[in-house]
């Protein structure tokens, strides 16, 4: 039994260093196409985003509304997307990824459309509540639906398609802000926020009739013909299609058998040591993406253009465009480099704040100094410097480095924190401006961002390229935890060159009951395996040594 697991191990090693020195064979052609569809509804938040800039300033002149109106109308989207996103994780669980989708666009369409006919404040503002649920609902599903369909050395560049679609979206909106500005201003907003009902009609289309729902919800609901017919279309090979179902499975009946963990909200609420460390990276990273001041520059722009000195509203809107093409753009050449294996999630994260933080200095700096082209030019820096990675990388962190077991339910809390963040620097942006000036405004995003660069700096690592099956143990060895704590999803098992062997060795050590394994990752009298055999970690056999 060692001398197997010494040669499993060492072949292990062997297959590492050839595919670090061969290029990843792409993603299949279906992968990619189901990705961009579930990156339609992380338009829909875009697009709300982008026209709702523009529709403010006139929204503003027809309804006499304060500072104080637009900024409860701006940020209470985000306080209602809070429940939304506690509502998407046990709704997708309960229903599927895809149901899920078609449930938040229909919200999002019926959100849209109240606006657009809206006669009063009131009536405005729970259109824009609808809306917000539709947004909590769908930003922590299609993430997630696209992390559980890609493989691993391409999971961060396409999950980064969320956040391509966003900003793709927020340009549409702006592109519709200018193009329909020259409608009477009684109701050009009303076809600038009736145009938000298109992007939820695409989106309940795809959900019902092309997009599948992933094998890993399928498979924990008993609906193997299902999965397998999905697993063959996102799956390079037979082979690789049925270690992936067996990965799958594997994690499934750990989850369901407990392993001694608590279920459900308790995994999050009461984690291990290792589970802990995961939740607190990314509910950190999805604070600290809407603390750095990406959601009040986009939705106030023009109004801190006006503020700058900028009164032509087609300057106001057009250099707000701008703004958006510059975000795009950048996002375009960061996705090339999430999974380069001279780049990846950390070094991007780095960047990306520093860059934050000197370009709000540059727009304090020119308020200080009443310089109009370097308060704009640092806003359309600011756009760049979020696409290098604090914008795409929040979702792949939260999409892939927690276990199966708990995914669902901490992107929601994750999606709910982002979601919080973004609302209460909404509500009182405008408010600190006209009180402590925008330089003082600015400088304090300079000092989160300052502060974020500094978190990032000691306490993110790297995870590119590790399938969802071996986060846990990388997080594990982080954090100093031995083998003797079984993971959420798995257990250690062994990878056997010779398939016979493999197969005799699982037949023999699944007659025993109860058991625990030792620290260097043999199996004890009594030890259960309840399914096939899997990979073995890389520190297996490293430590001390075990026995049958």
């Amino acid at each position: 039994d060692h001398i197997r697991r010494k040669m499993a191990l060492q072949e292990k090693k062997e297959q590492k260093l050839a595919m670090n020195k061969a290029e990843p064979e792409p993603p299949t052609r279906y992968v990619v196409q189901m990705a961009l569809c579930a990156c339609v509804n992380s338009a829909l938040l875009g697009y709300d985003t982008g026209v709702l800039s523009g529709a403010l300033l006139y929204l503003r002149d027809a309804m006499n509304l304060s500072t104080a109106q637009i900024e409860l109308l701006t940020s209470s989207m985000n306080f209602i997307a809070i429940p939304g996103c506690f509502l998407a994780g046990t709704i997708a669980d309960a229903i599927g990824r895809t149901k899920t989708l078609f449930a938040a666009s229909l919200t999002f369409l019926a959100g849209a459309l109240l606006m657009a006919g809206a006669q009063d404040y009131g009536t405005l503002f729970f259109g824009r509540s609808l809306i917000g649920i539709g947004v909590g609902c769908g930003l922590s599903i299609d993430p997630l639906y696209i992390a559980e369909i890609a493989p691993p050395e391409f999971r961060g560049k396409l999950t980064s398609y969320s956040e391509t679609a966003i900003n793709i979206g927020i340009l549409a909106g702006y592109v519709s802000n200018v193009a329909f500005m020259w409608l009477p201003d009684a109701y050009n907003w009303r076809v600038m926020l009736a145009m938000g009902a298109l992007p939820p009609f695409v989106m309940m289309i795809l959900a019902t009739f092309v997009m599948p729902d992933t094998p890993r919800w399928l498979l924990s609901k008993g609906k193997q013909d299902e999965a397998e017919v999905v697993l063959k279309k996102i799956t390079r090979s037979e082979q690789e299609a049925r270690n992936t179902e067996r990965d799958i499975k594997a994690s499934i009946a750990d989850e369901k058998t407990g392993l001694g963990w608590k279920e459900g909200w308790k995994k999050i609420l009461c984690p291990s040591k290792v589970i802990g460390r995961m939740l607190s990276l990314t509910l950190w990273i999805s604070a600290l993406q809407q603390l750095c001041g990406v959601d009040v520059i986009l939705y106030y722009a023009p109004i801190l253009m006006e503020q700058g000195g900028i009164t032509d509203r087609l300057y106001q809107l057009g250099l707000t465009a701008l703004a958006g093409l510059a975000k795009v753009s950048v996002l375009f050449i960061t996705m090339q480099y999430l999974d380069h294996k001279n780049a990846g999630r950390r070094p991007l994260m780095l960047l990306s704040y520093a860059n934050l933080a000197i370009s709000t200095t540059l727009v304090a700096i020119g308020f200080a100094v009443n310089s109009v082209g370097l308060s704009v030019f640092g806003i359309i820096y600011f756009c760049g410097a979020f696409s290098i990675g604090a914008g795409p990388i929040c979702w792949l962190m939260n999409s892939e480095v927690l276990p199966l077991s708990v995914r669902a339910r901490g992107m929601t809390l994750g999606c709910s924190l982002n979601r919080l963040c973004s609302a209460l620097l909404q509500t009182v942006f405008l408010s600190l401006t006209e009180a402590a000036t925008p330089v003082g405004s600015f400088m304090f995003l300079t000092g989160i961002n300052l502060f974020s660069f500094i978190y990032l700096w000691f306490l993110m690592p790297e995870t590119k390229g590790k399938t969802l099956e071996e986060m846990y143990d990388f997080f594990r060895g982080i954090v100093g935890v031995k083998k003797t704590e079984a993971a959420p999803e798995s257990q250690i098992e062994l990878e056997i060159k010779d398939s016979k062997a493999s197969e005799s060795v699982s037949k023999d050590v699944s007659e025993f009951n109860g058991g625990e394994q030792t620290p260097g990752g043999a199996v004890e009298i009594g030890d259960i395996n309840p399914h096939p055999t899997r990979e073995i970690s890389d520190e297996i056999g490293d430590g001390q040594e075990g026995t049958i």
